[in-house]
């Protein structure tokens, strides 16, 4: 029998997940070393974000807050981190994943089991809630943006957080990397709440 507060259905959940990504990820994830510089400053950002995840939970998300939560406690729940190789590093350093009440996916490991018809992704968020960190390229059009010196890149920063159905937030930041150095273009480029 175990310490943890996790509920039954919530502990198989878990298993189910990580049988599932097991058997997708081909090969072990890096380690922070094995990261590239550019890598390393998202780490970096996504370990601050993740940081003030946790703050949040322990002083704002409360019953009052987000009504859903009376229902399905948090605590007995599993915590599920979505996120890239830079983010899977800070969870590393920030997290205790050797525990049933924690995970780190990635991103694509994500999609590809809420996907899965054999996955039973728990979409209203009775078995899991999931904080998302995650970096990439892809700029919507429609966004008003300089154009760069030769060397420098955008890069978009999505995160946010589901608790239960409806008691969510997310935003897009867009950050500059110059060769060097990640730097904040726009925080909050857009963003939602439920």
């Amino acid at each position: 029998m175990s310490d943890s507060p996790l509920r039954e259905d919530a502990r198989t959940w878990r298993e189910a997940l990580d049988r599932f990504i097991a058997a997708q990820r081909p090969a072990p994830l890096p380690d922070k070393d094995a990261l590239d510089p550019r890598q390393n400053a998202q780490r970096r950002v996504t370990g601050g974000v993740l940081l003030q995840f946790f703050d949040f939970l322990e002083k704002t998300a409360s019953e009052e807050l987000y009504p859903q939560l009376a229902e399905h406690p948090l605590p007995e729940r599993v915590f599920v981190f979505v996120t890239d190789e830079a983010g899977y590093c800070a969870a590393t350093e920030l997290m205790d994943l050797s525990t049933p009440q924690a995970t780190c996916v990635l991103k694509e490991e994500w999609r590809e089991a809420i996907e899965d018809p054999v996955f039973e992704d728990d979409e209203t968020y009775i078995h899991h809630y999931q904080f998302w960190s995650v970096w990439h390229r892809n700029i919507p059009e429609n966004w008003d943006v300089s154009a760069l010196e030769p060397g420098t890149e955008y890069w978009l920063h999505e995160e946010g957080f589901a608790l239960a159905d409806g008691a969510g937030r997310g935003a897009q930041h867009l950050w500059r990397w110059n060769g060097t150095e990640l730097s904040l273009v726009e925080e909050t480029m857009t963003s939602w709440t439920s």
